[in-house]
């Protein structure tokens, strides 16, 4: 069985890899000899760090759309646009397709499955929402006699590692980026990671199959940690309260709240104490219960792993007649009203009396958080509608805000 390789940086490295360390076991559970006979590199003249026996190393891309010999297509090179051309022109010949682009699903992810679906074609894309974690299986199969009603997850291993280093080193948000970049989980610009771009992407995969319907990703408000301060990480902490930055959604009532950014959680929540660069994701059932899935969310071997695991499936199930997962209602997404309690740090002119003063006015029910010189309160269950009031009132300055969610 020929397959067509696009991609042979960190993932597509680790993918030769396990193919060739695990290539017994493979063989074994799919009954068939795989040969990677086509790799798609930027440069054919760089020296590789792998060996490819005898596969044709192309900048190409044509040369292998128009091979009819090719059986299954591993796409682990990236890009958007050009990249969902390239995959559909493989999907319209019934290759089957395994993909790890979180980028370029979020956005086309539908298109693509309506052309395999016409075609009997597979599209398998384990790796693209948190690297070697079995979550979209997870959720597509094992989690598939459930009523999903919320998806929580930390699926960005760098700023994991940065809000790790905050809460458990006490380290500021500059050095901890700067760390992060020295041991290579922050790219030179962070700003997909640590602006909550990469984990609103991955939201968006894991929602539409949590709760069987399209997500338009524009819809999606997202904040990041780039204004995150550690006195909050510290005051929060005397709440026993920890910082996370975390992808969530919740079906409810027919209509769908999906958001990323830094919410508080209790510090014994299962996702409290996820640390460093690793990921997790916590699935709300309504016969499992709670549920969560935890592990490497990249890595060369750890994304392979996940990639080799869907080219596996493909080829045991590549007789069947299989139809891929395609929602075809659009979700409703709710826009603010969400309730909940809140962190929240304050300033005003007129000192503690004219915020607790204007925090009455606006019936926002509070207790005061030990804090070194500034007001801090935790709000009692409240409309996010209450934080907008507030921060609109010109009599204070809110200074940070953060939702507490995970409390029963």
């Amino acid at each position: 069985m020929k397959i067509a390789l696009l991609g042979l940086g960190t993932v597509g490295t680790g993918v030769v890899n396990v193919l060739e360390n695990n290539k017994e076991k493979i063989a074994g559970l799919t009954g068939e000899t795989l040969t990677i006979s086509h790799v798609l590199v930027n440069n054919i003249d760089k020296e590789r760090e792998v060996e490819l026996g005898g596969a044709v190393i192309t900048d190409d891309i044509d040369k292998i759309i128009e091979d009819d010999t090719i059986d299954i297509v591993i796409e682990v090179m990236g890009g958007i646009e050009n990249t969902k051309d390239i995959l559909n022109a493989f999907l319209e010949k019934g290759i089957h397709v395994v993909s790890a682009n979180k980028d370029m699903l979020a956005e086309h992810i539908d298109e693509l499955v309506g052309t395999a679906n016409k075609n009997n074609a597979q599209l398998l894309y384990e790796a693209s929402v948190a690297g070697g974690i079995p979550v979209i299986r997870g959720i597509e199969h094992s989690l598939n006699s459930n009523e999903i009603t919320k998806v929580l997850g930390i699926l960005n291993g760098t700023t994991n590692y940065i809000l790790s280093k905050m809460t458990i080193d006490g380290w500021s948000y500059d050095q901890a980026l700067d760390d992060a970049k020295a041991k290579g989980y922050a790219e030179a610009d962070p700003t997909n990671d640590v602006e909550g771009i990469d984990a609103k992407r991955k939201i968006v995969l894991l929602s539409r199959l949590a709760y069987d319907r399209t997500v338009n990703m524009e819809e999606v408000p997202v904040t990041g940690i780039s204004g995150v301060d550690i006195t909050d990480i510290k005051n929060a902490a005397r709440e026993n309260l920890t910082l996370k930055l975390l992808g969530k959604s919740e079906f409810r009532d027919g209509t769908l709240a999906i958001s990323v950014e830094p919410i508080l959680l209790p510090s014994d929540h299962q996702l409290a104490g996820v640390n460093y660069e690793k990921n997790a994701v916590f699935v709300n059932g309504n016969a499992v219960g709670e549920a969560m899935f935890y592990g490497p969310g990249a890595g060369s071997l750890e994304t392979a792993s996940a990639v080799v695991s869907d080219l596996i499936n493909v080829i045991r199930s590549k007789d069947s007649n299989h139809k891929n997962f395609a929602p075809d209602e659009p979700a409703e997404i709710k826009t603010g009203g969400d309730t909940g309690e809140y962190y929240v740090r304050l300033k005003s002119d007129g000192g503690d009396e004219k915020l607790e003063s204007e925090l009455d006015a606006l019936s926002i029910g509070f207790r005061r958080i030990e804090a070194d010189g500034d007001f801090v309160i935790r709000t009692q269950v409240l409309s996010s509608r209450k934080i907008e009031e507030l921060k609109q009132n010109d009599a204070v300055r809110v200074e940070a805000v953060y939702q507490i969610d995970g409390v029963e």
